[in-house]
């Protein structure tokens, strides 16, 4: 497995690739979320050869526009991302993927699988077109799947098989925290072929609240707690053989209130070692 570094996800600006490959040097991370945005003015092989210089693997990206939108906005992300898509893969991309909400206040969960099979689908098959797969993040937490009227998928196995509907290269973007929100298995989760999981979220909850009091965005970093149990779960990866990128996603406040980029980068960098650690 990969120590992939996503800035966005605990509070670290990246602004270019070479921020981005300074940032993994700081905190010891061998493999880097890409964005159409990261690449700007860069030619693939001067991209390629950064990474190699870097020692540095390129990471997962998300699908690049919101394709829930309306039909005109779907068509006009859809378009770019055709373009986006051909560098993703000259650069030696091989993962995308992207978040389902877990319900509607419009839709039925027909009506909603119906919509969310029509606009994936075609994204799932450009991805296919480009040798790409492509990971469904399903969202575990109560306290957010209580605020819509109709549910649809949270948790680990409807959205796996929700997911081999869509397109033969789908599978699932598999995080720490919604399977434990979800109340998810680590025996199903050794159940899904490495290669159908595109990227793997880590981190850690809250201490001292119930299982339906966690909230969304208010995690803890990978390890800190002990709360979610990461060291079966990286076990579990492992298993399988899952050797992807795994990305810190904390969402953990405390992070900002660290004087510098480089602290919250040597932060993170030591929990993803405790984790990586665990699981040996």
């Amino acid at each position: 497995m990969l120590r992939a570094l996503n800035g966005g996800a605990i509070h670290v600006a990246i602004n270019n690739l070479d921020d981005g490959l300074a940032a993994c040097r700081v905190g010891g991370f061998d493999c880097l979320a890409m964005s159409p945005g990261l690449l700007a003015d860069k030619e693939a092989e001067e991209v390629k050869e950064a990474l190699f210089d870097a020692v540095v693997a390129p990471g997962a990206w998300g699908v690049p526009f919101n394709w829930r939108a309306s039909q005109d906005d779907f068509d006009t992300g859809f378009s770019a991302m055709k373009a986006q898509v051909k560098t993703m893969q000259a650069v030696g991309v091989t993962r995308c993927a992207t978040w389902i909400l877990p319900g509607s206040n419009d839709l039925t969960t027909e009506a909603n699988t119906e919509f969310h099979r029509q606009r994936l689908t075609p994204i799932a098959q450009l991805l296919a077109d480009h040798g790409m797969i492509l990971g469904l993040e399903f969202v575990g937490p109560k306290t957010l799947r209580d605020k819509f009227t109709h549910g649809f998928f949270y948790s680990l196995m409807p959205m796996y098989e929700f997911a081999q509907t869509v397109g033969p290269n789908v599978g699932l973007l598999v995080d720490a925290w919604h399977m434990h929100t979800s109340e998810s298995s680590l025996a199903d989760l050794a159940t899904i072929p490495a290669d159908k999981i595109s990227l793997v979220h880590i981190n850690d909850a809250p201490p001292n609240l119930g299982l339906d009091e966690l909230v969304d965005h208010k995690r803890c970093l990978p390890c800190s707690t002990g709360v979610i149990d990461l060291p079966a779960f990286m076990a579990t990866l492992r298993e399988i053989g899952y050797e992807g990128p795994v990305e810190a996603e904390p969402f953990d406040e405390t992070l900002k209130e660290l004087p510098s980029d480089k602290d919250r980068l040597e932060k993170v960098g030591a929990a993803m070692a405790k984790a990586f650690a665990v699981a040996d």
